[in-house]
């Protein structure tokens, strides 16, 4: 499957020590420092040298990124939630009315959380209408991936427009949705009528992320468990809007948790796009 680990190997210097040992111990702990190493050297094919991730463990443990007992390292709960606190804090200042803000000079990595697939949807659609992560006015084409399609579950008729701007300023974009449902179905029929090229529904790849591919950037977006259980719910039960309409019209929608990371990595974007394009191309053979 395709996830960070991958994704880091195509260009692994963008991932320092400290951020490989944060991945490894974020999937399982406590482990030793020998063990943190092989998973280093393994995920990310990095040259590190133990000595180095020993050394590199060592100065996370004065920060308090890390504790160990009895020979294990694992990742400091409280210093994580001080982490979390900042994040929140700095996502109020990327998020101004839902709509999300790139600096002029951005460059590494943004994070952000959402609780509401509504605002999630509508928020990337507005991020990508902006084209605030475009190369330049050529720069036409958006590529992507979605495991269901992606459709606000409180739908209003401007949604209609935003997406129809959308796909006016980004008329050369594709997509790809890896799993049919019927709701995934009328979705697809959408994106069609406003022009937009859609993979055979049901198009399997390698990956579990919802990814985006705009300019030199990748937006990466990963559900939890229960957050995909709810929408799978839904997408397999509705046939077309007037079943969300239905559902959530006088009712609050579900809480869903989505971690979206906006990530400016030139040489990880144009080999995204390739593998995303190749399907494409089998297509039309």
């Amino acid at each position: 499957m395709m996830n960070r680990f991958s994704l880091l190997k195509i260009n692994p210097q963008n991932a320092g020590t400290k951020q490989k040992i944060f991945e490894v111990l974020s999937e399982k702990w406590p482990l030793t420092a020998k063990t943190i190493f092989e998973a280093v050297k393994k995920f990310y094919a990095s040259e590190l040298t133990y000595q180095a991730v020993h050394k590199t463990l060592k100065e996370m443990e004065l920060e308090k990124m890390v504790i160990k007992k009895n020979n294990g390292y694992s990742l400091n709960v409280d210093w994580l939630q001080g982490v979390k606190k900042s994040i929140e804090q700095v996502e109020k200042r990327y998020l101004e009315n839902n709509k999300i803000k790139i600096p002029q000079d951005f460059s590494g990595s943004i994070e952000l959380e959402f609780d509401s697939y509504t605002d999630l949807t509508v928020s990337t659609a507005e991020l990508i209408l902006s084209r605030q992560l475009a190369n330049g006015p050529e720069d036409k084409e958006m590529i992507c991936t979605l495991e269901y399609g992606w459709w606000p579950f409180k739908f209003r008729f401007e949604h209609f427009e935003i997406l129809a701007k959308m796909m006016f300023k980004n008329p050369d974009s594709k997509n790809i949705i890896r799993k049919k449902t019927p709701f995934g179905e009328w979705i697809r029929a959408q994106y069609k009528k406003i022009g937009a090229v859609s993979a055979p529904i049901g198009t399997k790849l390698e990956i579990d992320e919802d990814i985006f591919v705009l300019g030199n950037c990748l937006v990466e977006v990963k559900f939890d468990v229960a957050s995909k259980k709810i929408i799978e719910h839904y997408y397999s039960k509705w046939k077309n809007v007037e079943d969300a309409f239905n559902e959530f019209g006088l009712k609050e929608e579900p809480k869903i948790h989505a971690t979206m990371r906006i990530t400016k990595n030139p040489e990880m974007a144009a080999f995204m796009r390739k593998q995303l394009e190749s399907v494409f191309e089998v297509r039309g053979k």
